[in-house]
């Protein structure tokens, strides 16, 4: 079993027979380690199969900042809810549950977390996706003593939600997305007033992973509306957070013109919520 690559001494890549790779973890697994060196697999605690490359890649800069149990916890849940109750998702959500739920932690330990009361309950439509989240928040208690409070319940669930469906081929690279997009993207966004800094870089960061999953999921997946949200609720959120609102109706527009891609009613409330926060950190 050889390392495709190492992404600290204690996570490290490797490929099975059939080239599919997988993430290996486990105390000093990697260390002084290089690619193609042998992995001994008696130090493996735990292994998690990728389904894309791309996810790959964003845990190795997700690593950079989240401690490697707090990863390693969190994909372990992720992979349980596979097994007990087979609601599949694609492997975006390792990287960007473990992205939400490691920021709201970091909110928490400073006293500036809050509610998403904007967050439509669909509990009676997607019950499992709930159960997962309780189980979820249930593991995060048990294996690292941390208590988010139940609103995570809600963010936890639409994140399975979003990402439910069967898992996609994602190997098709997105560079040019990467340039053409993203880099007009952070020109929107600066235009509102929305500078990446050292204060908003992990708020900004999940932004951009947000964006970049969406459209990369678009391109080889018909989107399906998955949740109903009424008019009554937009304009509701519109309300509360007009210029985060407006930024992201021109987000939109821009994906339209450039990809042929619509935001749906559920994308549009996950990046508002998003530039809400980075409007609010700018304000602190």
């Amino acid at each position: 079993m050889k390392i495709a690559q190492v992404l600290n001494n204690n996570v490290a890549v490797i490929q099975d027979r059939r080239g599919v790779p997988a993430i290996v973890m486990g105390r000093g697994i990697a260390f002084g380690k290089r690619k193609g060196d042998q992995i001994d697999r008696k130090k493996i605690e735990k292994t998690f199969k990728m389904h894309d490359e791309h996810t790959v890649e964003d845990l190795s800069g997700l690593l950079k900042d989240v401690p490697d149990n707090f990863v390693k916890t969190s994909y372990s849940l992720i992979e349980e809810s596979q097994e007990k109750y087979g609601f599949k998702v694609e492997s975006y959500l390792y990287v960007t549950l473990t992205m939400h739920l490691y920021s709201a932690y970091q909110r928490i330990k400073k006293g500036r977390y809050q509610k998403n009361y904007v967050l439509p309950d669909l509990g009676e439509k997607f019950p499992v996706a709930y159960e997962i989240a309780d189980d979820f928040l249930a593991g995060l208690k048990k294996q690292l003593g941390i208590e988010f409070p139940v609103s995570e319940r809600s963010s936890i669930a639409l994140h399975f939600i979003n990402a439910h469906g069967d898992q996609v081929n994602q190997t098709k690279t997105v560079n040019h997305l990467d340039e053409e997009i993203m880099d007009t993207i952070i020109q929107v966004l600066k235009a509102e007033g929305i500078n990446k800094t050292d204060e908003n870089e992990d708020d900004f960061n999940r932004l951009m992973t947000h964006i970049k999953y969406f459209v990369l999921r678009l391109q080889h997946e018909h989107f399906e509306e998955h949740a109903d949200i009424s008019m009554q609720s937009i304009e509701s959120i519109s309300k509360d957070f007009p210029k985060a609102t407006a930024t992201v109706n021109k987000i939109g527009q821009l994906l339209y013109d450039k990809c042929q891609i619509r935001l749906s009613k559920m994308e549009g409330l996950y990046l508002i919520i998003h530039v809400e926060r980075l409007i609010e950190g700018a304000k602190e």
